[in-house]
């Protein structure tokens, strides 16, 4: 009689397998977190952006002021919660009750942490403007009810992930008129226009 072989991996070629596998991961372990870093920033970016252009939505839809409140979160103090007010502060309820809760993955950082600020204005074809910063401590806009911010400047929302330095820096450039753009800066200064 014949042994009949049996098809199948050794324990040897199954070691060989796992040892490619496990280099593959190494080598490629960094790049996977260093873009998933990026992707958190630029997402914390764009939820800023989409706050502040929702506020200045409801603002035109309710024809009133409406508040976009800035302000460190009151469970945790190193996040920044962004909401909506009426014009004396109350919270907008119902279909207009929208918050962002920004966190380690992209916060607001103080303007003068930021390399390469100063070049942000002329970079966006601002010209000599001097950039109204919102600071991690706090702020609120005011749009009046043609969408228009009430006072009149351009502000800038200056974010980063702590901790992170790979991921650069963002800035979201918002106009009185309401125009909203989004920058990416890396750790030099250099900036350039995300969308």
């Amino acid at each position: 009689m014949k042994a009949r072989r049996v098809s199948g991996f050794s324990l040897t070629e199954l070691v060989v397998a796992m040892a490619v596998a496990m280099i593959l991961m190494a080598v490629g372990l960094p790049y996977f977190l260093r873009a998933y870093h990026f992707y958190q920033l630029s997402n914390a970016a764009t939820q800023t952006a989409d706050i502040v252009r929702l506020t200045r939505y409801e603002a035109i839809r309710l024809n009133r002021i409406v508040n976009c409140v800035i302000q460190p979160d009151s469970g945790d103090p190193t996040m920044s919660r962004l909401s909506m007010t009426d014009a004396i502060g109350n919270p907008l309820t119902g279909v207009s009750a929208r918050a962002v809760l920004l966190g380690p993955g992209g916060n607001l950082v103080d303007s003068g942490s930021v390399p390469g600020a100063s070049s942000l204005a002329p970079a966006a074809a601002l010209g000599a403007i001097t950039l109204a910063a919102i600071p991690p401590t706090g702020a609120t806009l005011q749009f009046d009810a043609r969408g228009a911010l009430t006072s009149g400047r351009v502000t800038v929302f200056y974010l980063n992930a702590p901790g992170v330095p790979d991921a650069g820096f963002r800035a979201v450039i918002l106009t009185p008129a309401g125009s909203i753009e989004i920058w990416a800066g890396d750790s030099a200064g250099n900036w350039q226009q995300v969308r």
